[in-house]
C-alpha cells in the first residue's frame, strides 16, 4: 500500500488512552471533517450469512451514539437477510488523507419503528423517494420506470418510509484506531469491552 496522506497529525490519544472510544471516534470523526477528508462517513460493512461466507459493501453511517455507530438498509438486502441470521459485523473507515483507520466491530441490533422513521425522515427528499420506490437487491426490470416511480412519490410530497427498511445500530465490542507512518511503524491502539468497562491495548504495527 502507498501511504499519501499526512504524516504529521499530533494524535496524543496513541500514548495516552482516553477511557471512552467512542467519544474518542466522536473526536476523530470531528477532525476528518475539519481537515477536509472527502468521505469521512464512509465504512465497508462486513457481514456473513449463516455458512460463514462474508460480504462487503460501502454505505454510509448516520451517526455515532453512546453504544455504536448507525445506518439504515432494507431488511431484504443481502445485508439485511444476513444480519437477521448472523447479527454481528465489522465497519471499517479509512481517510487516505490524513493516513487514518478505524475498525469497529461488534453485535448488530434493530432500531425501533420511532427512531428507524427519524433516520428515514433525515434523508434528502431525493434519497427517501428512490429508496421508498426501489426493492435493494432485486432484480432490475426498468431504469426508466424506477425512475419516473421515485419522481411520482417526489412530486407527492411526504414520503413513508417503506416498512421493510430499518435502522440498524453496530453495537461496538471492539474498536481499533489506526495511524500510519510511512517507515511502516503504525500506531495501533484497540479498544475491547468486558461488561461495561473498556480496555485500551497499544498493537504493534
Amino acid at each position: 500500500m502507498t501511504l499519501s496522506g499526512d504524516p504529521s497529525l499530533v494524535l496524543p490519544e496513541f500514548d495516552s488512552p482516553p477511557a471512552d472510544p467512542l467519544a474518542l471516534l466522536r473526536a476523530w470523526f470531528d477532525a476528518a471533517v475539519q481537515r477536509e477528508v472527502r468521505e469521512p462517513w464512509a465504512a465497508t460493512l462486513a457481514t456473513a450469512d449463516a455458512a460463514g461466507d462474508p460480504s462487503t459493501r460501502t454505505l454510509a453511517i448516520k451517526g455515532v451514539d453512546d453504544r455504536g455507530l448507525v445506518f439504515g438498509s432494507f431488511t431484504g438486502s443481502r445485508k439485511g437477510r444476513e444480519l437477521a441470521g448472523r447479527p454481528r459485523a465489522s465497519l471499517t473507515f479509512y481517510w487516505r488523507e490524513t493516513l487514518q483507520q478505524v475498525t469497529v466491530a461488534g453485535s448488530v441490533e434493530t432500531l425501533p419503528d420511532a427512531e428507524s422513521d427519524a433516520l428515514f425522515h433525515h434523508r434528502p427528499p431525493l434519497a427517501q423517494a428512490t429508496t421508498a420506490a426501489s426493492r435493494q437487491s432485486e432484480p432490475l426490470g426498468s431504469e426508466d420506470e424506477l425512475r419516473a416511480a421515485a419522481a411520482a412519490l417526489l412530486a407527492a410530497g411526504h414520503v413513508a418510509r417503506p416498512l421493510d427498511w430499518t435502522g440498524y445500530r453496530v453495537v461496538a465490542e471492539r474498536i481499533e484506531f489506526w495511524y500510519g507512518s510511512t517507515d511502516r511503524l503504525h500506531r495501533r491502539l484497540q479498544y475491547t469491552l468486558a461488561g461495561s468497562t473498556w480496555t485500551a491495548t497499544r498493537l504493534q504495527p
